[in-house]
């Protein structure tokens, strides 16, 4: 190639018009949207991970403060005393499970 074939390359570039893209390229490349209710069960919500972490955070923390406190005992615990021990008069065992 000579440079004078250049400029003329650059002339018939600019002259030049693409063709009009199909009326079904858009519905292939993007696809067809989804309605409403079926992307309630297939959709996605694209979330930056610093925002999941602090949402994560804060659910935890108020499902902590949620949870009721353990009520205070009546009075003082029992005390447990051997005295009081009988063995067991008849022992009838139980296989739980399969033997192997």
């Amino acid at each position: 190639m000579e440079p004078s074939d250049d400029r003329d390359l650059t002339h018939l570039l600019r002259e030049w018009k693409a063709p009009a893209a199909p009326a079904t390229l858009r519905a292939r490349v993007i696809g067809q949207p989804l309605p409403w209710w079926r992307w309630l069960f297939a959709g996605t919500i694209r979330v930056p991970v610093p925002v999941a972490v602090a949402a994560a955070l804060l659910l935890a923390a108020w499902v902590y403060t949620r949870i009721p406190a353990a009520a205070p005992l009546a009075g003082p615990e029992p005390t447990v005393s051997l005295a009081d021990f009988e063995p067991v008069r008849q022992l009838e065992p139980r296989v739980v499970g399969e033997v192997k």
